[in-house]
C-alpha cells in the first residue's frame, strides 16, 4: 500500500493482463498505489464457486497490495454465493462491475449493458442487502450505454443503498474507449452521489492528473488504467515525486517484467502462452518509449520464450524512453 496521505490511487483491472502476477510484480518495482481492483469475476453459478474462479483472489498471491475482487453478474444469488467465497477469503470488500463496454458483455445486460436498467440494478441491490451482503460494495460504472443522461437516473437508485464507492469512468458504454472522458458529464454527478466518488479514464501523467485535482476538488480517490499500463511509475509520480525522480526505469522495467515472465513460466502455463501473455502487456507498455511502433515489432516477431527474453532485452537496453511528466 502507498505510504502517501494524498490522493488515494487504484489499478484499474484489465482482462488477460491485471492479474495476481502482474500486481504483485507492479508493486514491487513500481509501487505507488493504494489498492488494486482484480479483473471480474463471473460466471459461477449459484450452487457452488468453483475453486479455479478464485485463483487470482487467493489471499497467499494478493499480499504486496490491497487487493479489491471485482464481480460480472446480473444474478444476485450468484452475487451473494461469490460474496460469501470471497468473505470466507477474509476480503470485507468486492466491486460490482457495470462499466465493462466490450459488447459480448452489454449486450447480455452485463457491465455497461445494465446502465439502461435502473430499476434491473435495484432488484438486484435490494436482494444483496437483504440477502445479508458479507461485504462492502462499491460499484465501478460509465456514465451510460446509449447516453451520458442514463446515470441520473441510476444514482437514484444508487443512492438508496449504503455502497462504499462508487468509480465513474465518464464515457458511455457504446463509446469503448474513443472519443475523450466527459469532464462535463462527470462534473454533473459530483454533487449528486452518496458514497464516496473515484474518477477513472485517461490519466496518462501527472499533468492530466493535477489539471483534474483542481478541477474536481472533492474528488479523492482516482483510478488508473491505460496511464499505469503504459508508465508504471505514473502512481509513484503522482504520490511520491522524490522517488519517482530516483527511480531508475530500464532496471525497474527490467525487473518488472522478469518477474511476470518468470512466474507464468513457472505455473506452466506454457511455453507459447508465456510468450503471447507477454506480448499482451506491451501492447501497453510499447507506448514507453519514443518509437513505440518499432519497439512493438521487435517483440511481436517473437515465436518461442528465447527469441522473446533476447527481444526484451534489447528494447529494454536501447530503445529511447520518453520522458514522462
Amino acid at each position: 500500500m502507498s505510504s502517501n496521505k494524498g490522493p488515494i490511487l487504484y489499478l484499474a483491472p484489465f482482462q488477460g493482463i491485471t492479474d495476481a502476477i502482474y500486481r504483485t510484480s507492479f508493486n514491487r518495482h513500481f509501487g505507488g498505489l493504494d489498492a488494486a481492483f482484480t479483473p471480474y469475476i463471473s460466471g459461477t453459478g449459484t450452487e457452488k464457486v468453483s475453486k479455479n474462479k478464485l485463483i487470482d483472489v487467493l489471499p497467499a498471491v494478493n499480499r504486496s497490495v490491497r487487493t479489491i475482487p471485482q464481480m460480472l453478474s446480473k444474478d444476485a444469488d450468484e452475487m451473494l454465493l461469490l460474496s460469501r467465497a470471497l468473505a470466507a477469503l477474509g476480503y470485507t470488500e468486492a466491486n460490482w462491475n457495470m462499466g465493462c463496454p466490450f459488447p459480448r458483455v452489454a449486450r447480455k445486460q452485463r457491465g455497461s449493458g445494465m446502465l439502461p436498467y435502473p430499476e434491473l440494478v435495484r432488484q438486484i441491490l435490494d436482494k444483496l442487502y437483504q440477502g445479508g451482503m458479507p461485504v462492502r460494495l462499491s460499484v465501478k460504472m460509465r456514465t451510460g450505454y446509449n447516453g451520458h443522461e442514463e446515470i441520473l437516473a441510476m444514482i437514484e437508485v444508487l443512492n438508496d443503498f449504503p455502497l462504499s464507492e462508487v468509480i465513474v469512468h465518464p464515457r458511455t458504454g457504446k463509446q469503448l474507449y474513443k472519443g475523450e472522458a466527459s469532464e462535463s458529464a462527470f462534473l454533473a454527478i459530483t454533487d449528486l452521489i452518496k458514497a464516496p466518488l473515484a474518477w477513472n479514464g485517461d490519466i496518462f501523467s501527472v499533468e492530466k492528473f493535477r489539471y483534474l485535482q483542481e478541477k474536481f476538488p472533492s474528488v479523492q480517490r482516482w483510478m488508473l488504467g491505460r496511464g499505469a499500463l503504459i508508465n508504471p511509475a505514473l502512481p509513484l509520480m503522482i504520490s511520491n515525486h522524490e522517488a519517482a525522480k530516483s527511480l531508475d526505469m530500464r532496471k525497474a522495467l527490467a525487473g518488472f517484467l522478469h518477474d511476470i515472465y518468470d512466474e507464468t513460466y513457472h505455473r506452466n502455463e506454457g511455453r507459447t502462452a508465456v510468450v503471447s501473455r507477454m506480448k499482451s502487456i506491451w501492447v501497453y507498455l510499447r507506448e514507453s518509449f519514443e518509437n513505440p511502433t518499432e519497439a512493438f515489432r521487435v517483440i511481436r516477431k517473437t515465436r518461442t520464450p528465447e527469441e522473446y527474453l533476447d527481444a526484451e532485452m534489447k528494447v529494454i537496453a536501447e530503445a529511447p524512453l520518453k520522458s514522462f511528466s
